[in-house]
């Protein structure tokens, strides 16, 4: 859904507002908002003004409790590290807690858990100010505390100050004059006092055109959102005692769940600190309770919250919570955290009192005081999901599907403005609430995921954010950043961690800055090459320490690697032969000739010049190439963006607002994807005619034959068939309408390992199997012939195969497919197989 508001009208009381002159204003202190407000120092920005709402600074590194630290993941999961390395303020933040970690625990990594670095969140907290702190202290950077916003002065379509008032009785109300302002707020408050547009609950199918969105509003609710949840930081004590039992206690809340109820599953994925593991940490055990259980839902509310908030407005009870006030949002964070602290009481007791070895149990741990909130709760809420900023641009699913359909290529839209790097899964915690009793929402409730809305695969590719999406639609002078962003609900749940969010944050901060700098709106900066290539430049600097920011996801480009900068600036311009797997640069393999033509040809494509510096000479690796030329190109003024009309740029019928590629004709950044033929799905033509020629085709029943193939319906060997398995796998039947070629779009499938025969004289045999899915990947296929390896642990992306060819010899009047192994978490597909008598046959 679609929200307008009306410039903010002030009431008298706020009137006598003390008013404050900056150049840019930074609304809130999350990760994104420090990130901002320290990259636009580094660029210059004289005069910054930060506010933030509470003391704390960090967002979910500290204030939301959340310091299992989230980061990009792809396909391969936990364990795997990230698809690419860290960079930018990000890696700086992460450098600093892993140092203090090391001085304060012995260990960079304490936790021992499921993410790569954990932390307190005290700790946390510090590393954010004395990031901060140089400019602070320099008089470039203002932090205010305890004031949110409470309106705006917008003249026209201009954004010209924002009104805060105290969250402390008798401080004097703050108006702040900025040249820019940048939204970087747990809830879009700046964006809304704003009167800028902005999106909320489920879009629907007809919005977006996106494959999971929902097709209708019906079991949709406009106030589903993903849930927020209050964490909880528990530290190990000599003490044996329980939390105290919330006033709404009910058992019902926590038991009847589906979620691992085991206290070790807590250990092994959200330990801080772990002193048994690593004994040289003399720090007492910390764990961090995020956890489904504790989810709370905001689709429909239980009914003495809903009550409550009725008395402060009619309706409010049925709004979505981004449309709320701050005194009504104040009445579900009540609730919730009653809720996570009931959690904690059902572990220390009733789970406790169930286990019969308590090494894991949690009663003697205690929640930490560090917060110094009066229930050692953290002071806000995690937040997973804002409103959704009405921007030049809205980020779609289908933008962010890995090319292909497979999440280890880049993604599917690559825009032309990106500014920071991203993948993870399309992840929803629970959305839903349903009563127990009979549906009375006076009673207890347990949380459920609905269908599309949920965590685990698909995983978006290895993508790009692009400037766009921080820019309002119609309001200048402010940018949105941390989840205030311009894209569906769908990608919203993928992007979101803490990584992302410094990413976004600092690229909001360079924006700002170059905005600033040339005097223009950022709305500008898109559709002009010059000053988007500062942008670029500003980023990827290693101005005053800082790490270089990734502009190009590849997966094995360090920042700490020389070609770092080149390679990217590189890439963000275009001048990079690139396709959609290439998601490894090989900056230290040899550069080949020809590729390194390509790269000047692509960079004489881009820039103004009529003459290019020469080709650097001799042999060299690409990293070093990639150096020299940049080195030797980056004082060339690029190209201007070509635009055939003003509404679209590339005139392909998109009108640019919703066009991911404006000046590229279609939707992807690589429509002409090519397979190499042992991956198209289709058996090679043979040259000449081959006696004793067999070809299966493995299908459901009941399907049409093809031409020189026989159908196999998965169905057990018999004798008078002559072919068959080892048992009955005819459910295990696909056809996903997707390519042309039954043979390809249809297959059998197992998940743990089954066996294929055919009757066929003793010899030598040449044979050809086929795996792969027209539709979805296909992950850790195995398929062995005789006993010889065809496919190991293969992945095959949507659309694409991978076809094997062996010889072997049969010795027991029976050629063997074993397909799968045993214990498989994954399927093993086969489309079709041709069998050919080699020359030995006898």
């Amino acid at each position: 859904m679609k929200n307008i508001l009306l410039p903010f009208i002030f009431l008298p009381s706020l009137l006598t507002a003390e008013v404050i002159q900056t150049d840019l204003l930074i609304v809130g202190g999350t990760e994104s908002g420090v990130a901002a407000a320290v990259q636009a120092a580094r660029q210059g920005v004289k005069h910054i003004v930060l506010v933030n709402d509470i003391k704390w600074l960090g967002g979910q590194f500290s204030a939301e409790g959340l310091m299992a630290i989230d980061e990009n993941r792809g396909p391969e999961g936990y364990g795997h590290g990230v698809p690419f390395p860290r960079s930018g303020l990000f890696r700086e933040v992460i450098e600093r807690i892993e140092a203090s970690n090391l001085r304060k625990y012995g260990r960079a990594r304490p936790g021992n858990t499921n993410v790569i670095t954990t932390c307190l969140p005290a700790d946390a907290e510090a590393v954010f100010r004395e990031l901060l702190q140089p400019w602070v202290a320099g008089g470039q950077v203002r932090v205010v505390s305890d004031y949110f916003v409470a309106g705006a002065v917008v003249e026209g379509s201009l954004l010209k100050a924002v009104r805060f008032r105290s969250t402390r009785e008798g401080q004097p109300d703050l108006e702040i004059a900025a040249r820019m302002t940048v939204d970087a707020s747990d809830w879009g408050d700046a964006v809304k006092a704003a009167g800028a547009e902005y999106e909320f609950g489920p879009d629907l199918q007809e919005k977006y055109g996106e494959p999971r969105a929902p097709a209708s509003r019906a079991a949709y609710p406009i106030t589903d959102m993903n849930p927020i949840t209050w964490c909880m930081v528990i530290r190990e004590t000599d003490k044996n005692e329980p939390v105290p039992k919330p006033s709404d206690y009910d058992i019902r809340k926590y038991a009847n769940h589906n979620y691992p109820k085991d206290p070790k599953w807590i250990y092994s994925s959200r330990r801080l600190i772990d002193h048994y593991g690593f004994p040289e940490i003399k720090h007492p055990d910390a764990l961090l309770l995020c956890l489904p259980v504790a989810d709370y839902p905001l689709d429909v509310l239980p009914k003495p919250v809903a009550d409550a908030l009725e008395k402060t407005e009619a309706g409010a009870s049925t709004r979505n919570i981004v449309q709320m006030t701050r005194a009504q949002r104040q009445i579900i964070f009540d609730d919730a955290r009653r809720h996570s602290l009931g959690y904690l009481h059902y572990l220390q007791t009733v789970v406790h009192d169930a286990m019969p070895d308590k090494k894991y149990s949690l009663r003697r741990f205690s929640l930490t005081d560090e917060f110094g909130t009066p229930d050692h709760l953290p002071p806000k809420p995690y937040v997973r999901e804002s409103l959704r900023l009405n921007a030049m641009y809205m980020m779609r699913q289908q933008d962010t599907t890995g090319s292909g359909g497979d999440a280890r290529n880049f993604g599917d839209a690559m825009y032309h403005d990106g500014v920071a790097c991203w993948q993870f899964e399309y992840d929803f915690h629970p959305t839903g609430r349903r009563f127990i009793d009979k549906g009375n929402p006076a009673g207890p409730w347990v949380n459920f995921f609905r269908k599309n809305r949920s965590w685990g695969p698909p995983y978006s590719g290895k993508c790009v954010f692009p400037l766009r999406s921080l820019v309002p639609v119609r309001v200048d002078g402010l940018l949105g950043a941390q989840k205030n962003l311009g894209y569906s609900s769908l990608v919203s749940a993928a992007l979101r961690l803490h990584d992302q969010s410094m990413a976004v944050g600092q690229a909001a901060g360079a924006v700002a800055a170059v905005s600033l700098a040339h005097q223009v709106q950022p709305r500008v900066i898109p559709f002009d090459a010059a000053l988007l290539a500062e942008v670029w430049t500003s980023l990827c600097a290693r101005r005053d320490g800082a790490q270089p920011a990734m502009l190009w996801p590849f997966s094995d480009l360090n920042p700490d690697h020389p070609a770092f900068e080149a390679v990217n600036l590189l890439a963000a311009r275009r001048c990079l032969p690139l396709g959609p797997r290439d998601v490894k640069f090989l900056a230290d393999q040899p550069a080949a000739d020809s590729w390194k033509q390509d790269v000047v040809n692509l960079t004489r494509s881009r820039v103004q010049a009529t003459e290019l510096p020469g080709m650097p000479a001799g042999s060299m690796s690409r990293g070093e190439f990639a150096v020299q030329w940049w080195a030797a190109t980056r004082g060339l003024s690029p190209r201007p963006f070509p635009r055939s009309n003003s509404e679209d740029a590339d005139s392909d019928g998109l009108p640019d607002p919703n066009d991911p590629l404006p000046f590229v004709a279609g939707i992807s950044s690589w429509p002409k994807l090519q397979i190499a033929a042992d991956s198209d799905g289709d058996p090679d033509p043979l040259p000449r005619p081959v006696a004793g020629l067999r070809q299966f085709n493995f299908t459901g029943q009941g399907s049409k034959p093809v031409a020189g193939f026989e159908n196999d319906n998965g169905l057990p060997f018999d004798d008078k068939r002559g072919f068959g398995w080892s048992r009955d796998i005819s459910a295990n039947h696909r056809r996903r309408g997707k390519l042309a070629g039954e043979w390809r779009d249809s297959f059998l499938f197992t998940r743990s390992q089954d066996r294929w025969e055919c009757v066929v004289p003793n010899g030598r045999y040449r044979v050809t199997v086929c795996s792969g899915d027209s539709g979805e990947v296909q992950a850790g296929q195995n398929v062995s012939i005789e006993g010889i390896e065809a496919l190991h642990e293969h992945t095959t992306p949507a659309g694409v195969f991978a076809e094997r060819t062996i010889e072997v010899d049969v010795r027991d009047g029976r050629l063997t497919v074993e397909l799968g192994r045993t214990g498989a978490q994954t399927n093993t597909c086969l489309n079709w197989l041709r069998l050919a008598p080699g020359k030995d046959e006898g």
